[in-house]
């Protein structure tokens, strides 16, 4: 039972294939040669190229040739045919001739399919093709995928209810059954893309001493015009995959991932970096050790919305989206690194949203200041003290770290200001610092030590403030992409 195979399942396990080549000749057409793709977990592929590649060759003044190496041919897509029938597009691809006999390629992403995409293919050793070295890279209609925490998020099980012996006196004595749930799926549409998450099911029955149902979540988006691999992962899967991750409280991986192309049919699995290439299945233990903060089905919350959302504020350079979510996925990060950027994640959405306000205040500066200095430089001064005063009365208006952290945790359904000041560090500074010093005071007078390196603090005591500040970012970054407070509270409750 424990090496059950999850019921969504690889086309392609992570191996070397061996294939052949579509490579071009440099004279408009291309030619067939052998060799292998290296498709691994988390990595992007590789491979290998050999026999007669086709070289630049130089001419001599004398009539002679020559060839230098290594010679590196970069393309869009190489194209290459599996040995067990399947095709594989090769994107980003760089071909690296080291010898008149092989070469070694790598790309971005392979995409692995079954079945003779292009016809063809074979029995023909050189063709006038147009170029291929100027052909554009497959087009993506719909990405299908599963990350970490999908089951977690959606809030619904896929059996209702279920039947078995011994727990009602009406049962029969040798009856088992589950009842599924119709509604254990989510599907949301907008104008230009559509997501849905639901359950692959595999069922287990031909077996006269184990009768097992199973399934594992997965997602899609459907485009309605067709996007480049990188736009369907950056701009929706990695999205997703980032509000999964502040959900639950932990780096979700993206276990899996195939897309349908523009004009072909059937599946292309993906392999790349970031992909583990390793499916799971739905259970209650893995559920209980991964709490989600949002539950879209009961919550009514629109999945599709929260990423279109998360999209735009990335794209705006939202600061808590680019400085939080660059650091949803680092693993083993040291607990300083953590702490300043939380702060500055802080800080900076403290900034984005009184943008308005700042401006006001700034214009309002600027005029005092202009007034001011007016007013002074109108009396005999050197000019060594009109540069000084020029140079140093501040041209805008101050501002302090200490409002921006207090506005912020203030700012949430639940305050946090209580679990601050109950950590070692703001207590050990507090104590340490001026009377009347106070929490927000603390954060920022560690936040300078460490930022300027004018001293350390203990690992595990960042750690402890790190995990409350982090819970307060997390409670943020739910807030501005819409979810109500009770959604938000899941996470700010979590001891």
């Amino acid at each position: 039972m424990l090496n059950e195979r999850p019921p969504l399942r690889l086309a392609y396990e992570p191996d070397d294939y061996l294939c052949t080549w579509s490579v071009p000749d440099h004279a408009g057409g291309w030619v067939e040669l052998p060799g292998n793709l290296e498709a691994k977990a988390n990595r992007p592929p590789q491979g290998s190229i050999y026999g007669s590649v086709p070289l630049r060759i130089n001419t001599g003044p004398a009539g002679g040739y020559s060839a230098s190496f290594p010679q590196t041919v970069r393309l869009p897509v190489l194209r290459g045919l599996l040995a067990n029938g399947g095709t594989v597009f090769l994107l980003d691809a760089t071909l690296r001739y080291v010898s008149s006999g092989e070469g070694h390629l790598s790309g971005s992403a392979a995409l692995a399919g079954h079945g003779d995409a292009f016809s063809g293919f074979l029995g023909r050793r050189k063709t006038a093709q147009p170029n291929r070295e100027n052909e554009k890279a497959p087009l993506i209609s719909s990405v299908r995928f599963q990350i970490d925490g999908l089951d977690a998020v959606l809030g619904a099980s896929p059996i209702k209810q279920i039947k078995a012996p011994f727990i009602n006196p009406d049962n029969p004595r040798d009856e088992w059954a589950a009842y599924l749930d119709p509604d254990a799926s989510g599907d949301w549409n907008s104008n230009s893309v559509s997501l849905s998450l639901r359950y692959d099911a595999r069922m287990r029955a031909a077996d006269a001493y184990e009768f097992r149902l199973a399934f594992s979540p997965v997602a899609s988006f459907i485009f309605n015009e067709s996007v480049t691999l990188r736009t369907a992962v950056d701009d929706f899967v990695e999205p997703l995959r980032r509000i999964i991750s502040i959900s639950t409280g932990a780096s979700c991986d993206l276990t899996y991932a195939s897309v349908e192309l523009e004009g072909r049919q059937g599946q292309f699995q993906v392999f790349g970096s970031g992909i583990t290439q390793a499916p799971f299945g739905s259970s209650y233990e893995r559920l209980r050790r991964q709490k989600s903060a949002i539950h879209a089905k009961p919550d009514q919350l629109s999945m599709l919305d929260l990423v279109l959302k998360w999209r735009d504020f990335a794209a705006e350079h939202h600061p808590l989206v680019e400085t939080y979510g660059s650091m949803l996925h680092a693993r083993d990060q040291h607990p300083r690194s953590r702490f300043l950027l939380l702060i500055q994640a802080l800080e900076g959405m403290y900034g984005y949203e009184t943008r308005e306000e700042y401006e006001t205040r700034r214009a309002a500066h600027i005029e005092e200041r202009t007034r001011i200095l007016d007013l002074v430089l109108a009396d005999d001064l050197d000019s060594a003290a009109r540069k000084f005063l020029k140079a140093f009365l501040l041209k805008n208006p101050p501002s302090s770290l200490e409002a921006a952290l207090t506005s912020m945790v203030q700012k949430l359904p639940v305050n946090m200001m209580d679990r601050l000041a109950a950590t070692s560090l703001v207590q050990q500074v507090v104590a340490a610092a001026n009377p009347g010093t106070t929490t927000p005071n603390a954060l920022r007078i560690v936040r300078n030590d460490l930022a300027h390196g004018k001293r350390g603090y203990d690992a595990n005591a960042l750690d402890d403030t790190v995990d409350v500040l982090e819970l307060i970012v997390r409670g943020h970054a739910l807030r501005i992409l819409g979810c109500p407070d009770a959604v938000v509270e899941r996470i700010l409750d979590t001891d």
